[in-house]
């Protein structure tokens, strides 16, 4: 053991598999979602939904919308690495009961649906934790099948929500730019 020591320190292994640690450590895995992108992903969600709030006139909702979702990213960017999610699971439980107030009967509903299946989706990457991942819903909500898988970054929100906006031109006020 001393050998392998003394070698690794006289041709500088150990400055290498040092290195090596911190870079497995501090660079995300390929493919994996960052807490960053959730967050950036729940904010771009709440903006676009309360878009169509206040488009609709509901300029009150549109407002909760912001201040619930703006709750959510701060749960999201408040979250420490081993602890309980449950706060953030809380917060997109009472974004998801905002979106569940934009009326099924709107012409924006594909819309909503993209955003409640993204809250969704969001609960689904969320680290698996002792918090419960169902939040609790107060309002009724809607069953939501997108027929593809729903949206994990705000880019893929974005292709989404404009390639349903693409679909019918009475969406277009609702495009995210």
């Amino acid at each position: 053991m001393q050998r392998v020591k003394r070698m690794m320190q006289q041709s500088g292994w150990t400055a290498m598999v040092a290195a090596l640690v911190v870079l497995l450590v501090a660079m995300p895995l390929q493919g994996c979602v960052s807490q960053g992108q959730i967050a950036a992903l729940t904010q771009t969600l709440g903006t676009s939904s309360a878009n169509i709030a206040t488009i609709e006139g509901n300029t009150q909702l549109a407002a909760q919308l912001l201040a619930d979702t703006n709750a959510a990213v701060m749960a999201i960017d408040n979250w420490k690495t081993g602890t309980t999610t449950q706060n953030i699971v809380e917060a997109l439980g009472i974004v998801q009961q905002d979106l569940n107030l934009i009326p099924a009967t709107s012409q924006y509903t594909p819309l909503i649906d993209v955003a409640i299946a993204t809250v969704q989706s969001i609960l689904v990457l969320l680290p698996a934790s002792s918090a419960s991942t169902t939040p609790t819903i107060a309002h009724p909500t809607r069953v939501v099948s997108l027929g593809h898988p729903a949206p994990k970054t705000a880019g893929e929100f974005r292709k989404q929500w404009n390639a349903v906006c693409a679909k019918n031109a009475a969406l277009a006020p609702a495009v995210i730019r």
